[in-house]
């Protein structure tokens, strides 16, 4: 059973991972659109209905890295407390991705650090 809550949370932090790539690069995509449409001169009322599509996609990626921050912080704690009886694999994956979680981030708060 312990090993099951492992390989569980190993699946939602993939997901996790999913979700705010997806949700970046919807934003790239309907910034690319707004601007689109403003330099074909498109209808004021269409420009702002897209401007919101835009914002909202926007207010996902915080939400989402907040909750792949909550899966992964419960990862760990799965980790630490079932670690010992896992498979040696499934331990490895895990242990990877917050890894991999963890080096996204220090990326993430270098690259802000540059930019004061």
């Amino acid at each position: 059973m312990s090993s099951r809550k492992i390989q569980i949370q190993v699946g939602v932090c993939k997901r996790m991972v999913k979700e705010v790539k997806s949700y970046e690069k919807e934003v790239v995509e309907n910034e690319a659109v707004v601007k689109k449409m403003r330099d074909e001169g498109r209808d004021p009322y269409d420009i702002r209905k897209q401007e919101e599509v835009l914002q909202e996609s926007c207010m996902m990626i915080p939400d989402s890295k907040r909750r792949y921050e909550a899966a992964i912080e419960t990862l760990k704690s799965h980790i630490e407390e079932f670690g010992d009886e896992t498979d040696a694999a499934l331990l490895t994956e895990a242990k990877e991705i917050v890894a991999e979680f963890e080096a996204t981030n220090a990326e993430r708060e270098e690259k802000a650090g540059d930019g004061n």
